[in-house]
């Protein structure tokens, strides 16, 4: 599960660490994304040429009904990309990658949850594998929409949930947008748990359960004995 991330990166920043050439829609740094925000992805567009573009959190995979609520899941698992039909077209053809500075997680019980902050270990950024749709809620100021990929945690992450986002290495963004690239069986080997040792994380502040909340603060260690 990944259901609230921080991008406060200065936009030239982002275009380095992603190799972007060209960019679209506006951008608003943030430290509590949540599931409707629009946010900068990064996708191969015409001619392979590297694009970064605001889109809708929340995956749509078909143009609803008059009067029919849209299904906008914001996560994919790594198990259905290949298998599940809302998710085959997009895997081979239109895969994504979300930048980060890091994400949030809760352990504990209903009612009394502990936000952690995740972060990198050696790089400015994390990238998110996602996919990405051609459609995108009316109301919302994107055209296209995505999802977060998402596999088994490592041993950082297990201790806080069952699922983590799949993040790549640098090394790997090229291979992973490469839109001459459709074999699923060559794609899936990209989902995989990050490095134990490329992560840290710290509890931090329960504000950010409130997703109005959005300040600096809100990744800083939390004092525990304040």
């Amino acid at each position: 599960m990944c259901g609230r991330y921080v991008l406060y990166e200065e936009l030239d920043e982002i275009d380095h660490f992603l190799g972007v050439m060209e960019r679209h829609g506006e951008y608003h740094p943030s430290y509590n994304i949540a599931p409707s925000n629009v946010m900068p992805v990064a996708f191969a567009g015409e001619g392979g040429r590297r694009m970064l573009e605001s889109m809708h959190w929340g995956f749509m995979g078909w143009q609803p009904k008059p009067g029919e609520s849209p299904f906008l899941p914001i996560n994919t698992r790594d198990d259905s990309v290949a298998q599940k039909p809302m998710w085959t077209k997009a895997f081979a053809e239109r895969r994504c990658i979300i930048p980060a500075n890091g994400f949030y997680e809760w352990t504990g019980t209903k009612g009394n949850k502990t936000p952690h902050y995740i972060y990198p270990k050696g790089e400015p950024l994390f990238g998110f594998a996602g996919l990405y749709s051609d459609l995108a809620p009316d109301n919302r100021p994107a055209r296209r929409s995505y999802s977060i990929i998402t596999t088994s945690p490592n041993q950082v992450m297990e201790k806080m949930h069952d699922r983590m986002p799949v993040i790549l290495h640098p090394s790997e963004f090229g291979k992973w947008l490469d839109p001459a690239q459709h074999d699923p069986g060559y794609l899936q080997e990209f989902l995989q748990p990050y490095p134990d040792d490329g992560m840290d994380e710290h509890i931090v502040s329960k504000a950010v359960g409130n997703v109005r909340n959005n300040e600096p603060g809100l990744i800083a260690k939390a004092d525990l004995f304040g």
